[in-house]
Parts: structure tokens; C-alpha cells; sequence
């Protein structure tokens, strides 16, 4: 407690970084807490564990859509928290206008596309499922109305770039813990009513689940605290989308090149080893990444405030943030390997009948993709907040090219889905040691000059 007084009495930025990453605590840690209920109540939703395995597949495989948005949600978000430092509302307004409007038109585009063409695609064949497990009907109607769903989150996931950009960081965690409750709701009624293993009525839960909070969200913040720059078309304007777009498509191409790195897994899987294979490894992952989410939650304020601190030209600040924030990373990276002792413990709690035996080395390769995810993470947020994305742009890029074919190496030697992690990890750690060489020389030069 003593610490947190420290921290809430030091500066204006200092202070809204530290309460963010309280609240944000606060609710990840609900949203956790749900995310470890829902795993097993779906594995008791679907009969056939392949099934639940192409569902988390096909979800992996729209978040790999999601982030074909042109950057737009980041480009904005850095733009905005400049505008709102100059208080200027009518550029605000433009900003967040032309954005929504080009991104309705482009994600009505690409959903339009997709749904075209997924009228010639054996989506069955795509996701490596047999048309006995899941019929080619099914699957096709389940697709179509992630589709939709996904049409919508274009547009309305915009909201929580805006909040960002307020540094109401906390906000889209809490959307985030009210679809996660939702879902897991949906599951348990399913389940207790025998009205479950059915994909397409959980597709639909899911279609509601996401986007409700999002709409209702989008609507009070634009009615109360954004009311003077709400989206309007009359503020639409070219150079506020080119604007947007020049550093949007930076983030557009590392959005792409990170997915290729960190989304792939489950479909990886499920196409080289096999749809089964999917559940044992979402359960490391799951409880692997859960240090790794705190730490992003902590992460996600920091972007906005370091744009700001850029801004104001405070890089003393950020650099002592930087060490603060290094030292909570190496401790987490400790956390990582302290998980393994206690985790047949926590897989029998956790999934009771389901649980399944360790396999310890497996285990010890979750922990070190989990390090090096945690530290992906906290160095990226800064250079994000800077705006500097060279080395992020080169070694993210190259280790997508590498990702896939070492994915398909590993997994005709080991035929195991850990070949996809350790493929994952190899593709990821050049990226981690060039950006903080970079970030540390960096930071250091602007201390130097500001001190001079």
C-alpha cells in the first residue's frame, strides 16, 4: 500500500498510468477468473472435443480479420491524443468522423467479399473437419454469422481506440469482462438445459455478446464525456483519413506480421497436427499467457501516456517509467517458471474431470514463450508510443516468414502441436532483443540531450 501511495503522489502522468493499471487490474483479473470457468463449461457444450477445437480455430481465425482494419483503430488513437492535448475539438471531430466512415466502408467491403466468396470455399476442408464431425450446412451458417459479427466489430471496436486515447484504458477491459460473462452464462444455461452442442447457436450468443457492450458503450460516451466530438459526416474529410492512414498502415502491416506470429497457433494446429490437438494446447496457453495478460493490461496505459510524455518532451520521464516497468517484467518472467511446480494442481482444480497429466517439458516451453511474450509486449508499448516502428517492421516481418515453415518443420519431426509454440518462440525472440538494444540506446540519447 505504501508503494501505491508512492506512485499516486508522483506526477499527473505517473498518476493516470498507476490508477489505470489498478482498475484495469481489477477487472482483468474478474475477466480471468471467468475466461478459466469457461474452458471447461465448453468442453462439456460439445459432445465431440474436435468440434470445440475448430471452435476455437474459427475465433482465432476471425481475430486474424479483425486486424484488417488499416491500422486505422491505432492510427487514430495516436492521433487523438495529441488533438486532445491541444483541446481542439473540431480536429478530434474530423478525425474520429472520417475514421468511422472509412472504416464502415472498408469493413463492409471486405465482410461482402468474404461472404461472396465463401459461398466456393469447402470450409470444412479449410479447417481440416470431417463432414460426419460437422456438417458442411452447419459450418457454413456458423461462418456466415461470425461474418456478421465481425462486420460489426469493425465499426464499433473503434470506441475502445478512442478510449485509449482518453487513457481510459480500463474501460475496454471491462467490455471484455461483460463478453466473457455473457458467453460463459450462455454455456452454463446451455448446458444445465441440454440445449448445448450446438455451434450455431453459440455463434449467434457470440454475435451478441461482443458487440452489444460495444454499441451501448459507444452510445453514452458520445452522448456525455465526447458529446462535442461525436462522429458526424459533415466533418468527414480526406486528409483527416490520409492522416490517419499514414501511420495506420504502419500499424496495419505489424498488426498483420504480429498476427502471423501470435493468432496462428490454434489453426496451425489444427491443420498439421489436428483439431483434437487444440484443446491441450489452449489449456497451457491459457494458464501460460495469464502473467502475460496482466502485463499487457499494465502495457496498455503506457502507450497513450508515453505519446503524450513524447509530446511534452518528457523522455526523463519515460525513461524511469522504462526501468520501473523492467524490473515488474523480470519478476513476471520469474513468475513464468514458478507456474510449472504447482501446475498439475492447478490443471486438477481447474478442469477437475477433464484435466489432463503435465508434460513438464512442455511446460517449461510455454514458460519461456511466455517470457518472451511478456517482454514483446512491454517493449513494444513504448516504441508504439513513440511512433518508432522500424525494428518492429523488420524483425516482426521476418519472423513471420519464418513462423509458418518452421511451424510445418517441427510438426513432421515431433507431430506434436509443441512444434508450433517452439516455432513461435524461435520466430519471436530476434524481435525482442533487436527492439530493446534499439529502445535502450534511444531512450538513453534524449535523457543526455534534455539534460544538457
Amino acid at each position: 500500500m505504501k508503494f501505491l501511495t508512492k506512485l499516486m503522489s508522483k506526477d499527473v502522468n505517473t498518476k493516470t498510468v498507476v490508477t489505470n493499471a489498478i482498475n484495469s487490474f481489477g477487472v482483468k483479473g474478474l475477466s480471468m477468473f471467468i475466461a478459466l470457468f469457461t474452458l471447461p463449461a465448453y468442453m462439456k457444450y460439445f459432445n465431440d472435443q474436435e468440434v470445440l477445437g475448430i471452435w476455437f480455430t474459427i475465433l482465432s481465425v476471425l481475430g486474424w480479420i479483425l486486424s484488417c482494419d488499416m491500422g486505422i483503430g491505432n492510427g487514430l488513437r495516436n492521433k487523438l491524443v495529441e488533438v486532445f492535448i491541444e483541446k481542439n475539438n473540431d480536429r478530434a471531430k474530423g478525425y474520429i468522423s472520417s475514421s468511422y466512415l472509412f472504416l464502415t466502408l472498408v469493413s463492409g467491403a471486405i465482410v461482402c467479399l468474404l461472404m461472396m466468396v465463401s459461398q466456393f470455399i469447402s470450409w470444412n476442408k479449410v479447417f481440416n473437419i470431417s463432414i460426419e464431425i460437422l456438417s458442411t450446412e452447419v459450418l457454413n451458417k456458423s461462418i456466415f454469422i461470425l461474418l456478421l459479427s465481425i462486420f460489426l466489430q469493425f465499426m464499433l471496436q473503434l470506441i475502445t481506440s478512442i478510449l485509449y486515447a482518453l487513457q481510459k484504458s480500463f474501460i475496454p477491459g471491462f467490455l471484455n469482462l461483460t463478453t466473457n460473462v455473457l458467453m460463459l452464462t450462455f454455456v452454463l444455461v446451455s448446458n444445465a438445459t441440454g440445449n448445448n452442442n450446438d455451434i450455431i447457436q453459440l455463434a449467434i450468443a457470440y454475435l451478441f455478446a461482443v458487440n452489444i457492450p460495444l454499441l451501448v458503450t459507444s452510445i453514452i460516451v458520445f452522448s456525455t464525456n465526447l458529446k462535442d466530438v461525436a462522429p458526424s459526416y459533415k466533418y468527414c474529410k480526406k486528409s483527416y483519413a490520409i492522416s490517419v492512414l499514414k501511420i495506420g498502415g504502419v500499424f496495419l502491416w505489424l498488426q498483420f506480421m504480429a498476427m502471423l506470429l501470435n493468432s496462428t497457433g490454434s489453426y496451425l494446429i489444427a491443420i498439421l497436427i489436428g483439431n483434437a490437438a487444440v484443446i491441450e494446447y489452449q489449456v497451457y496457453y491459457k494458464i501460460f499467457t495469464l502473467i502475460g495478460t496482466i502485463i499487457t493490461l499494465m502495457t496498455t496505459p503506457i502507450w497513450s501516456a508515453v505519446t503524450k510524455a513524447q509530446s511534452e518532451k518528457n523522455y526523463i520521464w519515460v525513461n524511469a517509467l522504462y526501468k520501473k516497468v523492467r524490473a515488474i517484467g523480470c519478476l513476471a518472467v520469474i513468475a513464468e517458471f514458478a507456474l510449472i511446480v504447482p501446475l498439475q494442481v492447478i490443471f486438477d482444480i481447474w478442469l477437475q474431470e477433464k484435466a489432463i497429466s503435465v508434460n513438464y517439458t512442455y511446460a517449461m516451453i510455454f514458460a519461456i514463450f511466455g517470457s518472451i511474450w511478456i517482454w514483446s509486449s512491454i517493449i513494444t508499448c513504448f516504441a508504439n508510443g513513440l511512433s518508432e516502428f522500424k525494428f518492429q517492421t523488420v524483425f516482426l516481418t521476418g519472423g513471420a516468414i519464418l513462423n509458418i515453415p518452421l511451424a510445418y518443420l517441427f510438426a513432421q519431426l515431433t507431430n506434436s502441436f509443441i512444434a508450433i509454440v517452439i516455432a513461435n518462440i524461435i520466430s519471436l525472440l530476434p524481435y525482442c532483443i533487436a527492439q530493446t538494444i534499439w529502445f535502450n540506446a534511444y531512450i538513453k540519447k534524449k535523457v543526455t540531450l534534455k539534460q544538457q
